[in-house]
């Protein structure tokens, strides 16, 4: 394929979403279609753009991508029949059937689903993270090193599933509740963090083996109530009517331009341990000089790596978008220069 040419490319995406919007639209509700943003993009581009709607039928999945004649497949399944779990293995049907396609590949999408393993991996390449256990089962009694408050969550979801203003626990008895909430709710073991006190901060990265980081983001939880959790709950996310939600996204200026140096440096380490390919987002949290931690006050600025997201969400106006935007990358530019660092790839 030629780099900037014209091509043929299919936009995959889960079934799902079509039929999570028609639920939407009955209930008045907005809901926008990611890949139809992304689909308009390429065509503005020149490209001859087909969409295909991954269903959990596997057979007809396997018979329609064997049929695909297109160059690329732009890979935009999160999930599959809203299973986010089976997002690798969407990814690894594509391999075996010998297509290529943006975003990260198998290997790396499992690196970065299981939140324990992830961190076993930076841990290795000495990238800092919060303190965490994993719970399988409910805990008898704690016997762990961790300090309250501890942030609960499960262990491989994401999109804040299972995260919101209960998920910060102060004692053994809030843990207990909210470890059987997510075992029992969202069906996973739960990853208990030592909760960071600070600033929710994202990279944005674009790139393979020359990655180049994007401004950094900061969603500022620091109008929200105290007696809130600053976090990026479900709140914060969806309802529209809570302080979480209302909280501004910005791009910090008050950071010290060394720290700043840090951080970005920080996220390429985290991009390439966990094996990610052509954009992500890493989360972290930026804790000032000052705050609290559970060891007593601190004084440096400390950063702490949350997660790192291969193929992260692309909505227009998504944190990555706002982070190329802010680069002087408008949607189409953020689109097709994934379709090129796929290209440049092979």
């Amino acid at each position: 394929m030629e780099l900037n040419g014209k091509l043929k490319i299919t936009v995959l995406y889960d079934a799902i979403e079509d039929r999570e919007k028609a639920r939407a639209t009955a209930k008045g509700d907005d809901f926008a279609l990611t890949y139809k943003s992304v689909a308009k993009a390429l065509e503005e581009r020149g490209h001859k753009v087909s969409l295909l709607a991954a269903g959990t039928d596997l057979r007809s999945l396997v018979t329609t991508i064997a049929r695909d004649e297109s160059e690329l497949v732009f890979n935009l399944c999160e999930s599959l029949g809203g299973v986010a779990q089976h997002e690798q293995h969407v990814v690894a049907l594509l391999e075996l059937m010998g297509k290529q396609f943006t975003g990260s590949s198998a290997l790396g999408l499992t690196l970065a689903q299981d939140k324990a393993l992830s961190k076993t991996l930076l841990h290795y390449h000495g990238i800092r993270y919060p303190k965490f256990t994993v719970l399988r089962e409910q805990p008898g009694e704690w016997t762990s090193d961790l300090d309250f408050p501890l942030f609960v969550k499960p262990l491989n979801q994401d999109g804040s599933v299972g995260i919101d203003r209960n998920s910060i626990v102060n004692d053994f008895g809030e843990l207990k509740e909210r470890v059987s909430f997510v075992h029992n709710e969202c069906g996973s073991p739960a990853l208990v963090e030592e909760y960071i006190e600070g600033r929710e901060i994202y990279v944005g990265i674009l790139g393979n083996e020359t990655a180049g980081v994007l401004p950094i983001l900061e969603w500022d939880f620091s109008a929200v109530p105290d007696h809130l959790p600053k976090i990026a709950s479900a709140e914060a996310k969806w309802d529209k009517e809570s302080p979480e939600y209302k909280a501004p996204q910005v791009f910090p200026t008050d950071i010290p331009e060394e720290v700043v140096t840090r951080i970005r440096q920080v996220s390429l380490d985290a991009f390439r341990a966990l094996r990610v390919r052509d954009y992500a987002r890493v989360d972290m949290r930026l804790r000032p000089p000052g705050r609290r931690t559970p060891r007593g006050p601190s004084d440096k600025w400390e950063y702490f790596i949350i997660e790192a997201n291969p193929n992260p969400h692309l909505d227009p106006k998504g944190e990555l978008a706002l982070a190329a935007r802010e680069q002087g990358l408008n949607y189409p530019d953020l689109v097709n220069r994934i379709v090129d660092l796929a290209v440049e790839r092979g």
